[in-house]
């Protein structure tokens, strides 16, 4: 399963147990990665922690065919770029896309599986 950036925000925030969502099956955008570990912390103990799971979980690099799907999303859709990207990763890659934000991607036609963390 691919995580949107979010799941990795709850996670530094103790909203998600580490135990239940993190497995080895699961993955990251590059994007992502850039994301959550771009941002400017205030307490270090999290951005540490972020940076633990982001280098223990696989992360899925920018391919051709990845970007060739983030333009599609973009030319027909409304779609902010970090989030096509990330759409375009589990696309390519056949997996669920965990987002507690599904509203940004139900209404796209091509559809992946869209989980709720919280429903986990």
């Amino acid at each position: 399963m691919i995580f949107d950036t979010n799941v990795l925000i709850y996670l530094s925030k103790y909203s998600l147990s580490t135990e239940r969502i993190l497995t080895k099956s699961t993955a990251i955008s590059i994007i992502t990665k850039i994301e959550v570990l771009g941002f400017r912390f205030q307490n270090n103990d999290e951005h540490n922690l972020l940076l633990d799971i982001c280098d223990g979980i696989k992360t899925i690099p920018l391919t051709d065919l990845i970007a060739r799907e983030t333009i599609k999303l973009r030319q027909n859709y409304r779609i902010k770029l970090p989030d096509a990207i990330i759409y375009a990763t589990a696309l390519v890659e056949d997996l669920p896309l965990l987002t507690n934000n599904i509203k940004d991607f139900q209404f796209i036609q091509r559809r992946v599986e869209l989980i709720n963390p919280f429903d986990l």
